[in-house]
């Protein structure tokens, strides 16, 4: 059998409910280590008593506020200190703010920006040192940013601040890998469909503190995704829990995985209409080079 130091060590942010909950249950159950944070150390513990493969020496919980530095720092040198390195980073911390550019105040912006974007560059910037000097295991460690398919298309209303926010990692996350790639550190993306956790109940979802009733495709929107959505996705989280895992352990991961049919026909039908956004304009974007 394995000993507890050749085991990969995984590192999963905002781990006490949904995906990163299962995430951290079946990375232990499989035999690996993992670090989890959560914002609340004592019910991400709570969560998971009751499993006898989850044990202090294959285990470490933390709490982390990602809106700071220090904080998220103090994690991952606490998991250095735990397992002597880590080999698979996922970014899984977020959460969705509902409501137009318009209707949103700036602090409901700046803060769905600080978790959602600043929060997993913290986790990279802390987390890149020793992930560089990694030489563990010759197919390299590497990076899972957990993003949607709304980092792909933001043609969803009442996101699009979310969504803004899932662009942001996609963009980071191909330059990363360009960054990265010298290092034997691969960098990739999970663009999720719809999946049955609680990402769109009370908690999970912020709705705007001052709608605009004039925004009624937008309000009906909201009201189909946390009424009529919630609790009737296609996603099945503990296969796609599975299927993130599997793909952290390729040889060689791809930069992009779209989980879920409803994800790949999305982005299929984005695909389709980029095409035809190109098409269109093709004369015109041709004529603006120099002829010599």
């Amino acid at each position: 059998m394995t000993s507890q130091k050749e085991r990969k060590v995984f590192f999963v942010s905002g781990a006490s409910k949904g995906l990163g909950l299962i995430l951290t249950k079946q990375i232990l159950e499989r035999g690996f280590n993992c670090a989890s944070t959560s914002r609340n150390k004592e019910q991400l513990v709570k969560n998971l008593k009751e499993y006898s493969f989850v044990t202090n020496e294959n285990f470490l919980p933390l709490e982390v506020d990602l809106s700071s530095d220090e904080s998220i720092k103090k994690s991952i040198d606490e998991t250095i200190a735990k397992f002597g390195r880590i080999d698979v980073v996922i970014n899984n911390a977020g959460y969705s703010q509902c409501g137009t550019v318009e209707e949103l105040t700036d602090k409901e912006v700046r803060d769905q920006f600080e978790c959602n974007v600043f929060g997993v560059i913290g986790i990279i910037r802390n987390a890149a040192p020793y992930l560089r000097k990694n030489k563990k295991f010759p197919e390299g460690p590497r990076i899972i940013n957990i993003t949607s398919v709304g980092g792909f298309t933001g043609n969803f209303p009442t996101f699009s601040v979310y969504c803004s926010t899932k662009f942001a990692i996609e963009g980071l996350s191909e330059g990363l890998a360009a960054d990265l790639k010298e290092f034997n550190v691969h960098v990739s993306t999970v663009l999720l469909g719809y999946f049955r956790t609680s990402f769109l109940e009370k908690g999970s979802v912020s709705v705007p503190s001052h709608p605009i009733n004039e925004y009624t495709a937008v309000r009906k929107a909201q009201e189909m995704h946390q009424n009529s959505i919630n609790g009737k996705q296609l996603g099945d989280p503990e296969k796609g829990a599975k299927a993130i895992i599997d793909f952290s352990l390729k040889q060689n991961p791809e930069l992009h995985f779209f989980v879920g049919s409803d994800s790949i026909k999305i982005a299929e039908e984005t695909i389709e209409r980029l095409k035809g956004d190109i098409k269109a304009n093709i004369e015109a974007s041709m004529s603006t080079d120099h002829k010599n």
